[in-house]
């Protein structure tokens, strides 16, 4: 008899034990004393246990910007407020808290605007309801900018310039697994499925102010922000107004791109400050065909300055430009730069009879500028890379740079996404 009391007696402690263990919460965070409101919104409407701790905690909400991890990447869940993570346990709270769930939170509690209000690129006034849990992306552009804010979970479809060649959607994929779904309609600047749109009912629509087909979305009634990104101040604002449109979270990813992107600038700027016109590489971009060349309208161009170069095509207007041979031994460009997407490669110009009269083409000059998947040659988040890159082509013996170790970090901090330095580094070598 006392042998099974005493097995009750023990079976009732473990029971207890057991008990008060699933009772102990999953995730302990400290936050500053401002931020308790919030964080007790979001508890209140999260699944699982979360308790405020006052020693050692798996995280820290807090505003101190000393606090911010390098490259000022951190997961916001207000303006200027963001997780400290101790404990991978507590990465599903973060998640959360900074998904359109949590923001739901945020809102209901006051903390957060219901809508915000926007100037797009073309200068209409746009209110758009928070949270932005479904956009779409017809431009390509813009939907790199949203991977770049790190709202892609918000995505439903879009436009993947880059990503069209079995290498393309092997490393897209790999960013992004839904890749193959998102990418899986009939939608750019030319033209889309209405109904498809209808279907796929987004609370947005990112595209380009040049897009074929405005009018007929107008229809739906769904909110569409425009974008115009050729040069780094559009891309810069576009950057800012993606990130507005998602939250504080994407707002603070917009903000440390656009300060990853002046630093990289800054220090090209700093390190090639003594050279004089005259000294400076003189560059010629082409596109897809060899004799078509970007205009000083382009971001391109820009992309050569603030590697600490010059484009001889500065003076063009428009877009593309189709020129002659004879233009091109005229302005006798030290560099050829062949865009990423370009049908061209070097080989095709450094065999040639007729391009031999060239300086680029007789000291062996001319290169591809490579990308991951994104061309880095536009104006997308990843066109920082096509900055360093060239920087690189042009001043390798003066401008301390690193296009390898630059692109790991860039993807990982962009794009949660690994990049071995040896790929990279075999990306970066394969346009030089």
């Amino acid at each position: 008899m006392k042998v099974v009391r005493r097995g009750v007696a023990v079976l009732a402690l473990l029971l207890t034990a057991a008990t008060l263990y699933a009772q102990q919460p999953a995730v302990t965070v400290q936050a500053d004393a401002d931020l308790i409101p919030a964080l007790e919104a979001l508890i209140a409407a999260y699944d699982e246990p979360v308790a405020f701790a006052e020693g050692e905690a798996a995280l820290i909400a807090t505003t101190d910007p000393a606090l911010l991890p390098p490259m000022g990447v951190a997961p916001h869940f207000l303006p200027g407020a963001f997780f400290v993570v101790n404990d991978p346990a507590a990465a599903d709270f973060v998640e959360f808290a900074i998904s359109a769930d949590g923001q739901q939170a945020l809102i209901d509690a006051g903390l957060l605007p219901a809508s915000v209000t926007i100037t797009d690129q073309r200068g209409n006034v746009l209110e758009i309801p928070q949270p932005v849990r479904r956009v779409i992306t017809p431009y390509s552009l813009a939907t790199y900018m949203v991977y770049g804010v790190d709202a892609e979970d918000r995505l439903v479809a879009g436009g993947y310039l880059g990503a069209r060649t079995p290498l393309g959607i092997e490393r897209m994929t790999a960013i992004d697994a839904r890749f193959p779904e998102l990418s899986g309609y009939v939608m750019n600047q030319r033209e889309i499925n209405v109904e498809e749109v209808a279907n796929l009912d987004p609370d947005v629509i990112f595209t380009s102010a040049r897009s074929a087909w405005l009018d007929t979305v107008a229809e739906l009634g769904i909110p569409v922000v425009l974008f115009q990104g050729e040069s780094p101040e559009l891309l810069i604002e576009a950057m800012r107004i993606t990130g507005q449109v998602f939250g504080p979270h994407a707002q603070a990813r917009a903000e440390a791109w656009i300060a990853y992107y002046q630093e990289i600038v800054d220090r090209v700027v700093e390190q090639t400050s003594e050279l004089a016109e005259d000294e400076r590489p003189s560059v010629l971009i082409v596109g897809q065909e060899a004799l078509r060349v970007v205009s000083g309208e382009m971001y391109q161009t820009d992309i050569v300055a603030a590697a600490g170069g010059r484009s001889v095509s500065a003076d063009l207007t428009g877009a593309w430009n189709d020129v002659n041979l004879e233009q091109i031994v005229l302005w006798n460009p030290d560099v050829i730069v062949i865009v990423p997407y370009s049908n061209v490669t070097p080989e095709d110009l450094l065999n040639s009879p007729e391009w031999q009269i060239v300086s680029a083409v007789q000291n062996g000059r001319v290169l591809k500028m490579p990308s991951w998947v994104a061309p880095w040659d536009t104006p997308v988040p990843d066109s920082v890379l096509g900055v360093i890159w060239l920087t690189q082509a042009l001043f390798p013996d003066l401008v301390d740079i690193d296009c390898a170790a630059e692109t790991v970090r860039f993807f990982d901090a962009f794009y949660q996404h690994d990049i071995t330095l040896e790929d990279a580094a075999a990306v970066c070598g394969a346009g030089a």
